[in-house]
């Protein structure tokens, strides 16, 4: 199907480029943040209803899919603390690496706590597009008016986490 009208997402066309593309875009709210949100659909692939209430799903139960993706955040960072580091090296002066650092009482910060300090800013739903186990990516970072690091999780449908990529 080339077009589809949608209950969550309203009324969708394939892209006619030949390119992938956005087909939608909105807003989700999780606590005090908004991240954007962007479907993008392949044009060489028709428009699934069933693939597009999955997502509606998973954004209608955002706090679930945020904690999975923090779980997976916090195996990440407990594996490697690098990004850590690397924000709290460069990013010394902002008020978030400040109260982190304030908090960890000449320690280092905590995976967990760095781990709660970011927030989600970007959801990209990948309609039809590569590999099943990645059609959610969330991006998370520590302070996007700072920093243009991302900690990128990478979900399958329903919610289960493929991986966790440091992007920019």
């Amino acid at each position: 199907m080339k077009s589809i009208d949608h209950p969550y997402f309203g009324h969708l066309e394939v892209p006619s480029a030949d390119e992938t593309e956005v087909i939608w875009e909105g807003t989700a709210s999780l606590g005090s943040n908004e991240a954007e949100v962007r479907l993008w659909a392949d044009p060489n692939s028709g428009l699934d209803a069933d693939e597009l209430n999955t997502f509606a799903t998973r954004l209608a139960h955002l706090p679930a899919l945020d904690t999975a993706a923090r779980a997976a955040i916090r195996e990440y960072l407990r594996q490697d603390r690098y990004f850590i580091d690397h924000h709290a090296d460069e990013l010394d002066d902002t008020e978030v690496i400040k109260r982190l650092t304030r908090d960890a009482n000449g320690e280092a910060i905590s995976v967990d706590a760095f781990t709660a300090a970011m927030h989600p800013i970007q959801i990209g739903l990948w309609h039809l597009i590569g590999e099943a186990k990645a059609r959610i990516v969330v991006d998370y970072t520590i302070d996007a008016a700072t920093s243009d690091e991302l900690l990128a999780v990478k979900m399958a449908g329903d919610g289960t986490v493929a991986s966790v990529d440091w992007e920019s």
